[in-house]
């Protein structure tokens, strides 16, 4: 079985399509051992409970009965008076720096990880023995966020000692996941540390190249992406016009968002590795999701992971052959 490590780009609701692509990677007569996990925002939920254990299948049973209307989670006086929620939101927003809570998702991954018994980062610790990585960086998984408050890109748990002062076995890994969530506006930020802490796509939602080497030695498995969009719309999205003011500001993030990732699209040596997801129809804050909206989801991701899986050829790869992998050619051919 080939190994291999995974980033999954952030998508807010889409993750069903992240599920159904790494369903077909793990599937058929050779399929992939992922080692360590990486990802943004919805891609740092899918990556943090499969880094727990959940197998491809348990995922999707977990992302089937979520109900994403809870997560526009309000306090309690707002949700039972009539009328009050639009009020409770507009209060969050000025008041607390976010439309919604988070306690809702960070209740929910927690519960997750703990059934398979990941609580701390210290769970999640790499224990293979031929890893060449410092210490800091052994880890199965890793979440990335936006401190708000340095200004910088917080990867946890690699960068948690530098930046927020603390051992980053000690931190709960939901904490993480959660403030890699929290879409800037939409969801209040989360404090970690002495840090203000908010969704990792606002600097990279598709963070393709962190486990890449840059010590000159090769890699001993390859690192695969899971993008949820099609290649051909993925450098030229256009989200369409704003109509209030905070689908405006969610507008403005994604620009930037994607003026950053775009360097990984446009570039072949990335784009040959990644699966690319169509998840066109869908918005990232589409909470109202239907089953059948997540089926489909799900099937699309499936189809672009069974596509690649027919295509991707690591020695190819590394021969710099990215251009018949980007074309399709089946491996075998």
């Amino acid at each position: 079985m080939p190994m291999a490590d995974l980033v999954l780009e952030g998508g807010g609701v889409k993750g069903s399509g992240l599920v159904g692509a790494v369903a077909a990677l793990q599937s058929g007569d050779d399929p992939y051992v992922f080692q360590r996990y990486a990802g943004s925002s919805a891609g740092a939920i899918v990556a943090a409970l499969l880094a727990a254990g959940y197998s491809a299948g348990e995922l999707k049973t977990v992302m089937d009965e979520l109900d994403f209307r809870r997560f526009r989670d309000l306090p309690l006086p707002w949700r039972v008076v009539p009328g009050a929620a639009t009020v409770g939101a507009a209060f969050g927003l000025v008041f607390r720096r976010g439309l919604y809570r988070t306690a809702f998702l960070h209740t929910w991954i927690a519960e997750k990880l703990a059934a398979k018994g990941v609580t701390k980062w210290a769970d999640l610790r790499d224990e293979d023995p031929d890893s060449a990585l410092p210490a800091e960086r052994r880890y199965r998984l890793v979440v990335v966020t936006s401190n708000v408050s340095a200004g910088r890109m917080l990867r946890v748990p690699w960068d948690v000692s530098d930046q927020l002062g603390v051992d980053p076995d000690t931190m709960l890994v939901a904490d993480a996941v959660t403030a890699s969530a929290s879409i800037p506006f939409f969801f209040r930020p989360k404090r970690l540390g002495r840090a203000l802490v908010v969704d990792g796509g606002l600097l990279s939602n598709y963070p393709i190249a962190i486990f890449d080497r840059h010590d000159g030695r090769s890699a001993r498995w390859p690192t695969l992406g899971i993008k949820l969009s099609a290649r051909e719309a993925a450098g030229a999205e256009k989200p369409g016009e704003a109509r209030s003011i905070f689908a405006f500001a969610v507008s403005v993030a994604r620009t930037l968002i994607g003026a950053h990732d775009r360097v990984y699209v446009a570039d072949p040596s990335f784009a040959s590795r990644t699966v690319f997801v169509d998840t066109t129809g869908y918005s990232s804050i589409q909470f109202d999701l239907s089953a059948a909206d997540k089926e489909v989801l799900y099937r699309r991701g499936v189809d672009a992971g069974e596509k690649f899986v027919r295509c991707w050829d690591y020695e190819k790869w590394k021969a710099g052959d990215y251009a018949s992998i980007i074309a399709g050619v089946p491996r075998d051919a």
